[in-house]
């Protein structure tokens, strides 16, 4: 309630002089009160002031809790989304060194083959090669007669 700036004209002014209270009195009796209620009112306002630095100190504590919980499902997720993957990884892997076996045999047995077929046309090469030696002698010896008679003819 707004008071006036003069004390002469106030309630409590005409209370204290209506009750027979010494005039050189009532002025700083005036000033008193407003001070009273002055520190009333900083008073209630600390009040108020810690009160609600208590329920925003508490909100902030109910915050930072649901944040942090909210970070920790979060990490709980990525990191079943992480072993999922890996583990996902991990049987490609698996699947691709199979593959790679496979492949390997397949490869091996191939050579093998190939090596047996190399090895089998070498000795038919060799035994060719034998036949042709003997056949080119059989006709080296008529081609000495022939040459022979050729010259002593």
């Amino acid at each position: 309630m707004p008071t006036s700036s003069k004390p002469q004209t106030s309630a409590i002014h005409r209370v204290l002089i209506d009750s027979g209270a010494d005039p050189k009195l009532i002025h700083p009796a005036i000033e008193e009160i407003r001070n009273l209620s002055g520190q009333n009112v900083v008073t209630a306002i600390g009040a108020q002031i810690t009160e609600l630095r208590s329920d925003v100190q508490t909100r902030i504590t109910e915050l930072r809790s649901e944040v942090q919980t909210q970070i920790n499902e979060l990490r709980a997720e990525m990191q079943t989304q992480i072993n999922e993957l890996r583990a996902e990884m991990q049987a490609q892997i698996n699947g691709l060194q199979v593959q790679i076996t496979e492949l390997r045999a397949d490869m091996q047995a191939q050579m093998n083959g190939l090596q047996a077929q190399f090895t089998a046309l070498r000795a038919e090469m060799n035994h060719l090669t034998k036949i042709i030696w003997m056949l080119v002698s059989l006709l080296f010896i008529p081609m000495l007669g022939l040459l022979y008679k050729i010259l002593t003819s």
